[in-house]
């Protein structure tokens, strides 16, 4: 049975990397009908907060992705924290010791590190062999009189050929002394990522590790240590980075980067769902739209590439612009609320009508806001608007269609819009010289929302007065 797991480190937001990573595990247990394992990596005890935790927990959440065993759900391969499984990580370095596979060092981190910097200013080969080759007895017994803890070191065997059988990128393969020995202990007693994650795989059964193409430097350490505990291995699957339309590492710099903050712009989780399974994956036809249940049914390891995925903000707003044009205008507003939108100008059923009128031009659910607030907006006459006006020799249109306006039922979107083309044809005029001007005179601005759609929503009696305040100006 296919166990896949998602193993974040909760410091923070979800990265756009780390979501799809998850994205993909979800994707491949769904569709072979496998479990899916979320583990927290939670050793950083500084980083690893509550808050960042519960952060990760409504990002992935939010995303649509449900997990089988883990974290809050529990199971038979628990405990899921890392920090809650210590005593486990310290069994097996025991058997590594016993077996001579792995050495204590009694030097700190602070001290390995201002070592290492030595060697780098020398241009020396640092070595954590030699250095415990020069390790003295007399340092070892003090170490131990002052309570530290030894690192622990794993013995990397020399020249040993290291074959990472890969689901996406074939075989690749390294030598053992392109890193050679390495720590998988620290001096304050907590295990090392490439340590601790094999145990962790290990013990619950991981068949599958589908992880970033950034960990594939990473996976000969960890067969290693597989190897030395004979642990049977995981199949290895290394996805392609996410870079940005320069193609450069996606950074704060292009933006939004987090789950949280495209929640928080209005983003559909399932426009974002369809959006990230596309990252570096593609079915073997042309099709950009997916519900999750296809996608469950169509993923596939084999038709993910190699190639970095390019992560194109327009084409998101794009795609959860076609989500928003088919979601209903009650969910629009209650996802508005969750993100803090400012509905308390109008009630509610105003702000359903508009946004129903409205979504063909919502990208996102912050566009409620942003297009309504012109809206609201004081109205002033404006000098500069109204030699505009004059210049368009407006005073006749804006006569005929306010008299027009007063008496119009029903007053609708699409009545509003039928009188002024109906005008347009009386007096002969179309195209710019026929809208532009009337919005000119109705919003004072020179774009912005169909001034159709703006009259609807502001109302027949202000466009009136607006329209009377003009030709007042106009006529004197």
């Amino acid at each position: 049975m296919v166990r896949v797991r998602y193993a974040p480190s909760p410091t923070g937001e979800i990265h756009i990397g780390n979501a799809r990573t998850a994205l993909f595990n979800y994707l491949f247990a769904r569709h072979n009908k496998g479990t899916f394992i979320l583990r927290l990596d939670d050793t950083d005890e500084k980083r690893s907060t509550k808050e960042a935790i519960d952060s990760m927990i409504r990002d992935i959440t939010w995303l649509g992705l449900d997990w089988d065993e883990g974290y809050l759900k529990g199971g038979d391969f628990g405990p899921y924290r890392q920090k809650e499984r210590l005593d486990i990580y310290n069994h097996y370095i025991d058997i590594l010791l016993q077996n001579g596979f792995a050495y204590e060092l009694y030097y700190t981190d602070e001290e390995v590190d201002s070592i290492r910097e030595e060697y780098e200013k020398t241009l020396k080969t640092f070595s954590y062999r030699k250095l415990k080759e020069n390790e003295t007895e007399e340092r070892r017994k003090s170490f131990k009189e002052k309570g530290l803890t030894p690192a622990i070191v794993f013995k990397v065997e020399e020249n040993k050929e290291i074959v990472v059988h890969d689901l996406v990128r074939g075989d690749v393969v390294f030598n053992s002394n392109e890193f050679k020995d390495f720590v998988i202990r620290r001096s304050n007693g907590l295990p090392v990522y490439n340590y601790a994650t094999v145990i962790d795989d290990a013990l619950m059964k991981i068949t599958h590790v589908i992880r970033a193409e950034e960990h594939l430097s990473n996976t000969p350490k960890q067969i290693l240590i597989f190897e030395a505990l004979n642990f049977s291995l995981p199949t290895f699957a290394h996805i392609s980075l996410i870079l940005a339309p320069d193609r450069t590492k996606l950074s704060k710099r292009h933006g939004a980067t987090s789950l949280g903050q495209f929640r928080e712009m209005g983003i559909l989780p399932e426009a974002m769902f369809n959006f990230l399974a596309l990252l570096g994956w593609s079915p073997k036809d042309n099709r950009e739209f997916f519900t999750k249940e296809e996608l469950i049914e169509l993923f596939d390891l084999s038709n993910v590439n190699k190639a970095p995925a390019i992560f194109d903000f327009e084409k998101l707003k794009w795609m959860n612009h076609k989500y928003l044009t088919q979601t209903s205008s009650e969910r629009i507003y209650d996802v508005g609320t969750q993100i803090s939108l400012d509905f308390s100008k109008k009630p509610k059923d105003w702000w359903l009508s508009f946004i129903d009128a409205m979504k063909e031009h919502f990208d996102t659910i912050r566009d409620v806001e942003r297009i309504s607030l012109q809206l609201f907006e004081k109205y002033e006459i404006r000098k500069e608007i109204i030699e505009k006006l004059k210049e368009y020799n407006a005073k006749e249109l804006l006569e005929q269609f306010m008299i027009r306006l007063k008496t119009l039922e029903p007053f609708t979107i699409d009545s509003v819009l039928a009188l002024i083309r109906e005008l347009g044809k009386g007096l002969k005029i179309k195209g710019r010289n026929l809208y532009f001007p009337l919005r000119l005179a109705i919003t004072m601005k020179e774009e912005g929302m169909e001034v159709h759609e703006f009259i609807y929503f502001i109302g027949k009696d202000e466009t009136v007065r607006r329209l009377e305040s003009v030709l007042e100006v106009l006529n004197a």
